[in-house]
Formats: C-alpha cells, sequence, structure tokens
C-alpha cells in the first residue's frame, strides 16, 4: 500500500489555486513532502505510545474501535529485516562480532538469531563489565547480548556478545524512501508532465535517443528494430540494467531509444549491443553519461510509503510546511470540534 505522489501533488495544486496563493514548483513539492512524511511518522509513533498506555489499562476496545492496532498499522508500513553477518576478519580496526547496520534505520525493533528463535537482549556499553563479572550474567549463545556503537568510519553498528555468533537478523523500522515527483517538460507549452516511471538515482533516463555519446555505424548493419534487456539479452551487456531499443536504417544505426531505466550505470560506463544482433562487423557501444542518468533529470517518480489513510493530514502538512492554512471558518470550526471529541473519547 502506498500513496500516489501524482495524486497528492494535485490535491496541493488544487487547494493552492482555490487559496489563490500562487504556484508550489515539483522542486518545492518534493522537499515539502519529503519532511511532511517523517513527521506523520514522528506522530505515529507518539500516538501509539499514547494510547498503548490506554490499552495497558484496558481503555480500549476490540475491532474497528482497537486505536492502537490503528497506528500500529501506519507504522508498520516502514517495517523492515535484513540478515547481518559479524565481522570476523579483514579490517583489523574493527573487532570481531561488529556489524555494520542497514544505513536505512529509523528505530531497531530487535535483534535475533538466524532462526529467529533467540533474541539478543539489549544493554548499555558501560554494563558490559557487571555482567561479564559473574559467570550468571555473561552473555552465551544461549543468552547472548548487543549493544550500539560506531566503527572508525563512523558507520552506526552493534557488537553482538559472545563473538562466536556469526550471523544474526535484525527487525527495524527504516527511514522512508524520500518522495519525488517526476516529470517531463512539454516543449511545446511548457508544462510539467507526469512521470510514473520508478526513480532509480542510478537509472538510465527514458528517452527517444537521449544517449551521450555512442559508435557510429555507418554502415553494414542489417535493417531493423532491435530490443533487449541488458545483462539478460543475448549480446547486450553492460554494466547496468535497463532495456533498450536500437533501430537501424539504411544499414546504419540511426536510434538508440530507451524503454526501461533499470539501475547500476554510472558516468562512462558502457552498454554494448553486439554485431552479431544488429549485423555487420562493428559492436555497438553507448557511453553513459551524466545526463544519462536519472539522478541528474526531473524524470523518476517515488510515491509515498504512508498508509493510505494518512493522505488527508499528508496534505494538510504539505499546504502547512509551505506556509498555507485553510481559512473556511466553517472547516476550521469543524476540525475544532473533531479534535475536542478525540479528546473526549481518550478520556472516557
Amino acid at each position: 500500500m502506498a500513496i500516489n505522489v501524482n495524486k497528492v501533488y494535485k490535491k496541493v495544486l488544487s487547494i493552492i489555486n482555490k487559496e489563490q496563493r500562487g504556484f508550489i514548483t515539483p522542486d518545492e513539492f518534493n522537499k515539502y513532502a519529503t519532511n511532511a512524511q517523517l513527521q506523520l511518522l514522528d506522530i505515529a509513533f507518539s500516538d501509539f505510545t499514547s494510547v498503548s498506555n490506554l490499552d495497558t489499562a484496558m481503555r480500549t476496545n476490540m475491532g474497528y474501535a482497537d486505536i492502537p492496532s490503528k497506528i500500529k498499522e501506519k507504522i508498520d508500513q516502514f517495517y523492515k529485516t535484513t540478515n547481518l553477518t559479524m565481522q570476523t576478519s579483514g579490517d583489523p580496526a574493527v573487532s570481531t562480532g561488529i556489524v555494520s547496520l542497514p544505513n536505512d534505520i529509523y528505530k531497531v525493533i530487535q535483534l535475533t538469531n538466524s532462526t529467529r528463535t533467540l533474541p539478543f537482549e539489549l544493554v548499555d556499553k558501560h554494563e558490559l563489565p557487571y555482567l561479564l563479572s559473574s559467570p550468571l550474567t555473561a552473555p552465551s549463545t544461549d543468552y547472548p547480548i548487543y549493544y550500539k556503537t560506531t566503527t572508525l568510519a563512523g558507520a552506526t553498528s552493534v557488537q553482538v556478545n559472545p563473538i562466536s555468533i556469526g550471523t544474526a537478523v535484525i527487525d527495524y523500522i527504516k527511514v522512508p524512501s524520500n518522495p519525488r515527483f517526476g516529470y517531463t517538460v512539454n516543449a511545446t507549452y511548457g508544462t510539467n508532465t507526469y512521470d510514473e516511471n520508478i526513480y532509480v538515482a542510478d537509472g538510465l533516463a527514458i528517452a527517444s535517443d537521449g544517449l551521450t555519446t555512442r559508435t557510429t555505424i555507418s554502415s553494414g548493419a542489417t535493417n531493423g528494430t532491435y530490443t533487449g534487456t541488458v545483462g539478460t539479452t543475448p549480446g547486450f551487456t553492460g554494466s547496468g540494467t535497463g532495456t533498450i531499443a536500437v533501430t537501424v536504417a539504411g544499414n546504419a544505426v540511426t536510434n538508440v531509444e530507451i524503454t526501461g531505466s533499470g539501475a547500476g550505470h554510472t558516468v562512462g560506463s558502457t552498454i554494448t549491443v553486439a554485431s552479431s544482433v544488429i549485423g555487420g562487423s562493428t559492436n555497438l557501444v553507448i557511453t553513459i553519461g551524466a545526463s544519462d542518468l536519472l539522478a541528474n533529470t526531473t524524470q523518476g517518480s517515488t510515491d509515498f510509503e504512508l498508509h493510505p489513510s494518512e493522505e488527508p493530514a499528508l496534505t494538510t502538512s504539505i499546504l502547512m510546511l509551505a506556509g498555507i492554512s485553510m481559512k473556511d471558518r466553517e472547516i476550521v470550526s469543524l476540525s475544532g470540534q473533531a479534535i475536542q471529541a478525540n479528546a473526549v473519547a481518550k478520556k472516557l
């Protein structure tokens, strides 16, 4: 489940137009949207803490009235599980038993063994000497512990004890992916047209012939259109992926179209289409330039990862970050009544 970024952008623009507050550019919208999504995740954690106290006091109901479960469902949109392999050799400056955490961690939920049957206990680093001082509290393979630390390179890591443990599984809430309204510009009218292709920073920009450089094959090729997926289709090779279509007319390559962005490309990397595919005796070699990567274009979109129920709050948050508030007194009055009713319900 996700919230379509184009749908939210259109709604925001519609409200701004109604309020006669000018215009938000896609770049401004993307910045506001990123902050709004993080704010709503923070609010979900805060709300969950509050209603959990009510749940403990048995002041919540089941089914549709189970508020803690509703809020937890919003947070679970960002739940992620990753296998970890402990550092047992290599860099001598890194102690064994240390593993760098994924760089998208927002909050660690738990660390367990590889079979998910034994949870590791989180301790503060300063408690370790006391734990090690007694055989009764010393960590073991049946009672593993871990504490948070950093490597010399500054990466957030965990130290597992005993260090003989080679693998673990971490459950965590990840940092939301930054939403992105991607677009192309209409050459005739100068308007922004939504690009529904998924954004991958090292993917290729969709273009009819936008690749920076390619070898010139002026003769010998066989007329026709040749399509393939880089790294999968025989004769289409490269360091990244993606789908392309090569057009040969007059026995020469006249066009190279990117039809699927793929991923894994860098400036200076190449895509080769073998002569066995297009005919002739010369391979077609395409060199990727900076302008060919999605990261350097406005193309490619990323939807919000929030729960669909967050869409109204998301729209309001973006408008507030843009400095726009609804002036309609009736709306403000109804909103105030709803907030007051919600506060009363929590006290019951």
